[in-house]
């Protein structure tokens, strides 16, 4: 799976940002709370992206996909092409870790692991991640098209709040749905896929497709349930 992700995301690097709006608007909210606690460097952006979200000086951007990493580079960040789940990083190496919209790709407890590993301490984690109930029209859709279930789960909001309890404090937490309605079923897919995630349905044939875009575009929405966190380590 973990070669999927950095092939799909790679590929998906350069038009990346034309179809990460939901993604902007958790990265810009998430940011937000980051300055509030005065901007704590060095920083290392897990799972970057192209680096629009933190830039500059003791930043540092890291993410499992070449083509991601090297958009980080071109746009001035220090880069480095790694997994959350094995860092490559010394003990107490930052003073804050921010993530936006990665979490629901890696194994969280060894991602949790290996922040907790890496930061000084007291070190502030800024966190959001699409817990369940993310895609609910998109997966109802097919599953009603199809009678299956869709191939990708995002992770429960209660293991989320456990896993991270188990590593740090949580300072504060919120709750938030960001939601883009679209002219038709094409469209709405394309700014899932688009971003480098993988059609979550797999194969379908062609009834099931069909079917698919008739039951969709009765309301073609795509729909975030966001966990946000901020937490100290402890």
């Amino acid at each position: 799976m973990k070669e999927m992700i950095k092939k799909n995301f790679s590929k998906a690097a350069k038009n990346y940002e034309r179809f990460a709006s939901i993604q902007e608007t958790s990265g810009r909210r998430l940011l937000k709370l980051y300055n509030l606690f005065n901007s704590p460097k060095p920083v290392l952006d897990l799972g970057a992206g192209t680096g629009k979200n933190l830039t500059g000086p003791k930043v540092v951007s890291l993410d499992i996909a070449f083509g991601m990493a090297k958009r980080c580079k071109e746009r001035g960040n220090l880069s480095v092409c790694g997994n959350g789940e094995e860092l490559p990083f010394k003990k107490g190496s930052f003073k804050a870790v921010f993530s936006n919209f990665t979490f629901q790709w890696t194994n969280i407890e060894k991602t949790l692991g290996e922040i907790n590993r890496t930061l000084k301490k007291d070190g502030l984690l800024f966190v959001t991640v699409p817990v369940e109930g993310s895609l609910k029209i998109l997966f109802e859709s097919w599953k009603k098209a199809s009678g299956k279930i869709p191939l990708f789960q995002f992770p429960q909001e209660e293991k989320v709040f456990k896993a991270v309890k188990t590593k740090f404090s949580i300072v504060t937490f919120e709750r938030f749905v960001l939601k883009e309605k679209f002219s038709s079923a094409r469209e709405a897919l394309k700014r899932v896929t688009g971003i480098g995630a993988k059609n979550p349905f797999g194969r379908a044939s062609f009834k099931e497709a069909k079917m698919f875009k008739k039951i969709f575009e009765e309301n073609p929405t795509i729909e975030y349930r966001v966990l946000l966190i901020v937490a100290r380590k402890l």
